[in-house]
């Protein structure tokens, strides 16, 4: 590696996220459509399939505008893949054996098996957790004491930093920048750089406190960490962790629902009429031209407007759209993810660990969240694996679930030693083999959603789609909320205007 590309890692991971931002290296945040503004609806009725986020603001929406609104939802439960996990529910994958989750009764305790976090400036979600009361809670999202492979997440931020000013400040010495620079412009960068990387007053970085203790303070001064190598500061893998925290979508502040994200939805679903979400009746057909559904048991139903948001996978297959919009949709490329959750006494807070993300480069398991709430209470429930990396998931999703917790646990044993012996309850997920979803999120390559938005988002006779996989913010609940608010727009096209 050079040193152009050791510094451009380093400084990412150092804070400079706003200056990557505007040379193009993060992408802005995605832009809402205006929150619809629908003609009254009285008299009409609107078929909503899903009973996703996307499904339930579509419904809560048409209602508001007077529609007699009907959900139509295959699984047996709200929230699509805003799956929350409790004491004895149970995870039926494809061609896998069921799981019930095992976490102690009446603790509380509860496992986001799909979304877990919402950044502050998704205000199209936020907005609605505002309007139908919707508690939430601070996610924390980085955590100073959480682990890159052997090293605090703290110290690698604080090294880095270190090292990116001593360089800098070697350049300023050398004459290297581009720019002209005044006397007193040196001077005052040299102090800028001693304050942002710890340098001491001959510009060299030797460590600091900001990385944390290798003996904490009481009655003596405390011992600071050893400053870590360049050779290991080089490694791609600890520089692009640590950058992790930086994404304009993964910034603080993030939140949660208290109590779980799938509030969320029995918020929206209970702003409905009484009977308006069907569940456990999955759709095996769509005539558009005349708003006509079919469904498993060999039923029909018939709306004025049908708002259909299901993911790509399963319209795909749907008999009555055209062969056009079947193609698109087949088109949509999926990527998997997998999740695995265990229950533990919370050994993790007594080594500072109250919440954040430790990171496993190089292990299936990828990532292991802590608890952001129930802090100091007996036991808690800890992520052991976030994995969306397409071979680490597959691998991961094709052995049965007792083996994926023992390779979880035993990957895990790397940073937690204690963990295997602690753990019980381990349940996991995997949204390529969950039935009703295939996938966990679109996967756009650049300019591909763009091309393919035409063909995907025009009414067809009485039919309209919607879904986080169409918006530029695939897999988040506000790429949900943002699809819906576009396809309600469309309300009053090609003969859907009331």
């Amino acid at each position: 590696m050079n040193r152009r590309a050791l510094l451009q890692g380093v400084a990412a991971a150092a804070g400079t996220g706003a200056a990557l931002a505007v040379l193009g290296a993060l992408s802005p945040a995605a832009a809402m459509p205006p929150r619809p503004a629908l003609p009254r609806l009285d008299g009409k009725r609107a078929l909503v399939l899903g009973a996703g986020i996307a499904g339930l603001v579509s419904a809560l929406e048409l209602h508001r505008a007077g529609a007699e609104v009907l959900v139509l939802e295959a699984s047996p439960r709200l929230g699509g893949r805003s799956l929350t996990l409790r004491a004895g529910d149970v995870v039926r994958e494809d061609g896998g054996p069921a799981q019930t989750v095992a976490f102690t009764r009446d603790s509380g305790l509860y496992f986001n098996a799909g979304p877990a976090r919402i950044p502050h400036h998704h205000q199209g979600i936020l907005g609605y957790c505002r309007e139908l009361g919707v508690r939430l809670e601070v996610l924390v999202n980085e955590n100073r004491a959480a682990r890159i492979q052997d090293h605090a997440l703290g110290q690698v931020k604080a090294d880095l930093r270190g090292v990116v000013a001593e360089l800098a400040t070697k350049a300023l010495g050398a004459g290297l920048l581009d720019a002209p620079v005044t006397d007193a412009e040196r001077e005052r960068l040299r102090a800028m750089l001693r304050n942002f990387g710890a340098l001491d007053r001959q510009g060299r970085y030797r460590g600091t406190s900001r990385a944390g203790w290798a003996e904490t303070p009481g009655m003596t001064e405390g011992r600071r960490r050893e400053p870590l190598s360049l050779a290991a500061l080089s490694d791609p893998s600890l520089w692009a962790s640590a950058d992790f925290a930086e994404g304009v979508n993964y910034a603080a502040t993030m939140l949660a629902p208290v109590g779980g994200m799938d509030r969320i939805a029995a918020a929206l679903a209970a702003a409905l009429p009484p009977f308006a979400v069907r569940l456990t009746t999955p759709v095996t057909g769509i005539d558009p031209a005349q708003g006509i559904v079919r469904l498993a048991d060999g039923r029909t139903e018939q709306g004025d407007i049908v708002i259909a948001t299901l993911p790509a996978p399963i319209l795909a297959a749907l008999p009555g759209l055209s062969p056009e919009r079947r193609d698109a949709l087949a088109a949509v490329p999926q990527a998997p993810s997998a999740k695995l959750a265990i229950e533990a006494p919370r050994f993790w807070e007594w080594q500072g660990l109250y919440g954040g993300i430790s990171w496993l480069p190089g292990k299936t398991v990828t990532q292991a969240w802590y608890p952001s709430h129930g802090f100091h209470a007996v036991r808690g429930v800890m992520v052991g694996a976030y994995i969306w990396e397409e071979e680490k998931v597959l691998r991961f999703a094709a052995l049965p679930p007792e083996q994926r917790a023992d390779l979880a646990l035993g990957e895990l044993a790397t940073i937690h030693p204690e963990l295997p012996d602690l753990a019980r309850a381990p349940v996991s997920v995997a949204w390529n083999r969950m039935p009703w979803a295939r996938a966990a999120w679109a996967e756009w390559p650049p300019g591909a959603r763009e091309a393919a938005l035409p063909r995907l988002t025009a009414p067809e006779g009485r039919l309209i789609l919607a879904g986080d996989w169409l918006s530029a913010l695939p897999g988040w609940q506000e790429g949900a909320v943002a699809s819906a608010w576009a396809g309600l727009g469309k309300v009053g096209e090609q003969g859907l205007r009331p």
